[in-house]
């Protein structure tokens, strides 16, 4: 499937601002293991500024700049085209240090009380992808879909309690009982293709799922607690990926100036074929 993304970016302040320094996560994962192919990617930013990029220590492709005029609004324009392929990564070794970083706690990511109770029911299942296919089916059918009733900084731990959330949400509860149970996991962001669901024929949504390491010759298996499908197909983009959206954040920037920003991102994905 043929896939293309616009992803905008205003940061708006009611009072002007200088030395804006910021860090984009939008390009489509091009790692060799990736089923996708990236086949165009442009990043626009207003007011105007040279834009550099790095691959960060997961393999992530992260685009940065700075604005040192004073300014009181900063767009940021995403457009991606990809091919998506099957969605599931393709098998291959993982080094043993960097399996262990998916193993653990993390900043949203925690082994709290409420997480090892909920795993207790999955103790007899042996097979590690069999494993976290239950763990997905189950938050995938108990937890509840809520938008607002948590933010970015929501931990595993706070939405267990909860019990609802939104992807991000069901992404850390996830990984937080995998990596408890020894299984190695990730987060992903990116986003997922619904066939259309705006009256223009787009979809608006970014999103976050898992990738599970089922073994060398399985490779990351990529599972979506969020949707009864569970597995990631052709439909889904994926940007990023690290131990949780501490990791992946889509924009992250600093600035100097006494003023209140207001936000505001959109997206659209629209099928080219």
């Amino acid at each position: 499937m043929i896939l293309k993304v616009e992803h905008t970016t205003i940061f708006e302040y009611d009072s002007p601002i200088y030395e804006t320094a910021t860090e984009v996560r939008l390009h489509p994962d091009t790692s060799l293991s990736s089923p996708q192919r990236c086949a165009s990617f442009k990043l626009q930013v207003e007011p105007a500024a040279t834009i550099f990029d790095y691959t960060d220590f997961y393999g992530n492709v992260v685009n940065h700049f700075n604005i040192l005029q004073s300014h009181k609004k900063v767009k940021i324009l995403a457009t991606s085209v990809v091919d998506t392929g099957n969605g599931q990564s393709v098998a291959g070794d993982d080094e043993e240090i960097l399996l262990t970083d998916f193993t653990g706690e993390s900043r949203y990511v925690h082994f709290d009380q409420g997480i090892r109770e909920f795993t207790s029911m999955f103790t007899t299942l042996e097979d590690k992808c069999q494993l976290a296919e239950h763990i997905c089916r189950e938050i995938n059918g108990t937890f509840v879909y809520e938008p607002g009733i948590t933010d970015v900084h929501s931990t595993s731990a706070v939405v267990m309690a909860l019990g609802r959330g939104v992807c991000q949400d069901f992404a850390h509860v996830m990984l937080a009982a995998c990596r408890y149970l020894a299984i190695p996991a990730r987060y992903v962001s990116g986003y997922l293709y619904g066939g259309g669901s705006t009256p223009d024929g787009r979809d608006e949504a970014s999103h976050a799922w898992c990738e599970v390491y089922c073994g060398k010759e399985k490779g990351w298996i990529g599972m979506d607690p969020t949707h009864k499908t569970l597995f990631a197909d052709e439909r889904y983009i994926k940007i990023g990926s690290g131990r949780d959206y501490s990791d992946v954040p889509p924009v992250r920037g600093t600035y100097k100036g006494n003023a209140q920003e207001k936000l505001g991102v959109s997206v659209r994905v629209s099928a080219m074929e």
